[in-house]
C-alpha cells in the first residue's frame, strides 16, 4: 500500500459508516461495557451489527450468525473473540470485503508460542491479499470523541486537540483517564498492538494533516520500518510539537517490548539522537507526558526562559530555584524597582520580597498580596513567566478556613491570568490530608476552566515549561 492510500484508509477507519461487532455478547446490558454497549452510549452515529451464533438480537439490534451474512457493506469489524478462530473471522472479513479490522484479541505473537506466531502470520495473509486493513491485535483500537468511538465507556466524550498513538492499549486507557481529570482531551487515539499491518509510522502521518489534531503523542516499543518512521516524524515537528515515550531501551525493557507487542525496540541511543535532531519532545513517563501536553494546551510562550517565583517556605523557593536551574531555566534578580515594591507588599519577618518571593506566611492573605505583586513581577523586564505555588499540605488541619481563603486566592489569580502580560503557572501541591487534595481538585478546576495551566509539583511544571521552550527554540532554529 502507498503511504496515500494509508492516510486514506485510515480517514476511513477513524469515520466507519458501519461496524460488526465479532463475539458480541448474548446478555449484553446498556450498564455494562461490552463492545456494543460501548458504540450505543458513546453515540457512534453508523450501523451496529452484533455478531453472535446463538443470539437473533442484541441490546435491540439485529445480530447475526457471521460478518457474512449482514445485508449491507461493513467498514469496520471488531475482533473480540478467542485467538484460536481468528483466522476464519478474518476470512470472513475477506469474503465480505470488509475495508478494516480491529483485533482486540490478543495471544499471537506476543506470546512467543508457536501456535500464536501461526496465528497471526495466516491472518496477516489473509487480510492482505483480501485488501483488508489491520489495526492490532492485542490492542485497544480507537478513541474519537468526536465520532462515537470508545474504547472506555468512562472516558469523556468532549473532543480536545490532543491526538495519542501507542503500542500499548494499558498505557492509551490510561491516559486518556488521567488526561481527561487534568482537562486535557483529544481528537483521535488509537491503540495499535502487534501492528501486523498498521503502526505508528501511517497514524502519526495521517495526524501531521489532521485538522482537528494540534499536538501529537505516542508510545512507542519499536517500529517496522526506520528510515520512513524517521522521515515522518521530521515532517510532523516541523507542523506540530512531537511528545514520545521511547519504551524498552533498557536490556530488560527491551526484553520485555519483545514479549509485549513481540518488536525489536533499538539501542537507546540511537533513539536519543535521532530524537534530537528531529526536535521530538522525549520523556520518561505517562506523568510527564501529560505535564508537557499540559504546557502546549494552557501556556502561551513565554519570551525567554526567565522564571518569576512565587510561593511559601523559604526552602521551598531555593529548592524551586534549583530544579528551574537544573532544566535550563533561570530565576535572575528582579530590577530594584520590583523589588522595592515587593517590599511594601509583605512584611519583614520570614518573607522575602527577592526572587523566588516569599510573601506572607497567612494564607489568608495571599489574594491581597498576589493582586499587586504579580503585577509588579509582570512588568520587571528580567521575567518571562511566573510561577506561583502553594503548598496546600502546610495549611491541612490548621487553618480553620482553608478552602475560603484558597478560593479567594484562586479567584485573584484567575482574574490576573487575564491582565498579566506573561504567561502564569499554577502549582498545588496537596500532599496527604483529605481536605487539602478535595480542595487542590476543586481549584485545579476552577484554574482549568479559566485556561491557567496547573501542575501537582515544581518539578512537574519546570521540566514541563523546559519541554515547551526547547520545542518552540527549535522551531525558532529551523525557521
Amino acid at each position: 500500500m502507498t503511504d496515500s492510500n494509508s492516510k486514506t484508509i485510515i480517514h476511513e477507519i477513524f469515520h466507519p459508516k458501519s461496524i460488526a461487532v465479532v463475539g458480541a455478547r448474548s446478555d449484553e446490558t446498556m450498564e455494562g461495557d461490552g463492545w456494543v454497549a460501548r458504540l450505543m452510549d458513546f453515540g457512534y452515529p453508523g450501523k451496529i451489527y452484533p455478531i453472535n451464533l446463538k443470539a437473533s438480537e442484541i441490546l435491540g439490534l439485529k445480530a447475526y450468525p457471521s460478518v457474512r451474512e449482514i445485508p449491507g457493506p461493513v467498514d469496520l469489524v471488531i475482533f473480540n473473540v478467542p485467538f484460536r478462530i481468528s483466522d476464519k473471522i478474518m476470512a470472513d472479513c475477506a469474503a465480505k470485503g470488509v475495508k478494516a479490522a480491529h483485533l482486540y484479541t490478543a495471544g499471537f505473537s506476543e506470546t512467543g508460542k508457536s501456535e500464536g506466531i501461526r496465528l497471526q502470520n495466516e491472518v496477516q495473509r489473509i487480510a492482505k491479499e483480501a485488501g483488508v486493513r489491520v489495526i492490532g491485535p492485542n490492542c485497544m483500537g480507537l478513541y474519537y470523541p468526536k465520532g462515537g468511538l470508545t474504547f472506555g465507556r468512562l472516558l469523556s466524550k468532549r473532543p480536545g486537540t490532543v491526538a495519542f498513538v501507542s503500542q500499548s492499549g494499558a498505557s492509551a486507557a490510561s491516559l486518556v483517564a488521567q488526561g481527561n481529570e487534568r482537562g486535557i482531551f483529544f481528537s483521535k487515539v488509537v491503540s495499535y498492538g502487534n501492528a501486523i499491518d498498521l503502526d505508528s509510522t501511517d497514524f502519526i502521518e495521517y495526524l501531521v494533516t489532521d485538522p482537528d489534531t494540534k499536538i501529537i503523542a505516542s508510545y512507542v516499543e519499536g517500529v517496522k520500518d526506520g528510515r520512513r518512521y524517521f522521515d515522518v516524524i521530521r515532517e510532523c515537528t516541523r507542523k506540530k510539537p512531537f511528545v514520545a515515550i521511547k519504551a524498552g531501551v533498557t536490556e530488560g525493557g527491551t526484553r520485555a517490548a519483545a514479549s509485549h507487542t513481540a518488536v525489536l525496540s533499538g539501542r537507546g541511543e540511537i533513539w536519543d539522537s535521532f530524537f534530537k535532531q528531529a526536535g521530538v519532545i522525549r520523556v520518561e513517563n505517562l506523568e510527564e507526558l501529560l505535564d508537557v501536553i499540559m504546557a502546549f494546551v494552557y501556556l502561551r510562550r513565554p519570551r525567554g526562559r526567565r522564571v518569576g517565583i512565587v510561593g511559601r517556605g523559604g526552602g521551598l523557593g531555593v529548592m524551586a530555584t534549583d530544579m528551574c536551574e537544573k532544566v535550563g531555566l533561570k530565576v535572575p534578580q528582579f530590577q530594584s524597582e520590583t523589588q522595592n515594591k515587593l517590599e511594601q507588599l509583605i512584611p519583614d519577618a520570614g518573607t522575602s520580597a527577592k526572587n523566588p518571593v516569599e510573601p506572607d506566611s497567612a494564607l489568608t492573605s495571599w489574594g491581597t498580596f498576589y493582586e499587586e505583586g504579580l503585577k509588579a513581577i509582570d512588568v520587571d523586564p528580567n521575567i518571562d513567566v511566573i510561577l506561583t505555588h502553594l503548598a496546600l499540605d502546610v495549611y491541612g488541619g490548621i487553618v480553620k478556613n482553608m478552602q475560603a481563603a484558597l478560593d479567594e486566592a484562586i479567584d485573584v489569580l484567575i482574574k490576573l491570568s487575564k491582565q498579566l502580560t506573561k504567561p502564569l503557572v499554577i502549582v498545588l501541591y496537596a500532599g496527604g490530608h483529605i481536605e487539602t487534595i478535595s480542595a487542590a481538585i476543586k481549584e485545579q478546576n476552577r484554574c482549568l476552566e479559566a485556561g491557567l495551566p496547573v501542575y501537582p509539583s515544581v518539578s512537574s511544571a519546570v521540566k514541563a515549561i523546559s519541554r515547551f521552550m526547547n520545542y518552540h527554540e527549535f522551531l525558532d532554529r529551523i525557521s
